[in-house]
């Protein structure tokens, strides 16, 4: 059995690195310095179990993929807009519905492994306002099905 994190880390930073906000590309990190400029992607945890299967070794993996934005001022009455519409970008590229295991397994590609498609598992909202900026982080999390293939 294989460990399959890097080769699913590095498949989502190449389809989530295709996403566009106002016409800006939107980075895509593992790792983020404190003062890094909003808006941005960072892939952040992962973790898997086995899925026993008699004829091929299944991980079901779930991972949180954090959209930060933020802004200047106060929060205002309902937080930012962007961070929502980034991450409505993120949920529609990845969250995939379909019959079959192809349509369901359309955006991540991987050499060692087959992904059977990401589901929606749960959405986060937080927000600080230090007093003079807002910073919002929404953290969404998935869960999908690898198989290793041999």
């Amino acid at each position: 059995m294989k460990d399959c994190f890097y080769q699913y880390r590095k498949g989502l930073y190449t389809v989530l690195s295709t996403l566009t906000y106002e016409g800006n590309a939107i980075p895509v990190m593992e790792y983020v310095q404190a003062e890094e400029e909003t808006p941005y992607i960072q892939i952040l945890n992962m973790n898997s179990g086995l899925e026993r299967d008699d004829d091929v070794f299944m991980q079901a993996v779930t991972t949180d993929i954090m959209v930060v934005t933020s802004h200047p001022g106060d929060p205002g009455q309902f937080g930012s807009k962007k961070s929502d519409d980034i991450m409505n970008l993120i949920m529609e590229k990845l969250i995939t519905k379909g019959v079959t295991v192809s349509d369901r397994a359309a955006h991540i590609t991987m050499d060692d492994f087959t992904d059977n498609g990401c589901e929606f598992a749960g959405l986060n909202y937080q927000s600080e306002f230090d007093g003079k900026k807002t910073t919002i982080r929404k953290i969404l999390t998935i869960q999908t099905m690898i198989d290793e293939n041999v």
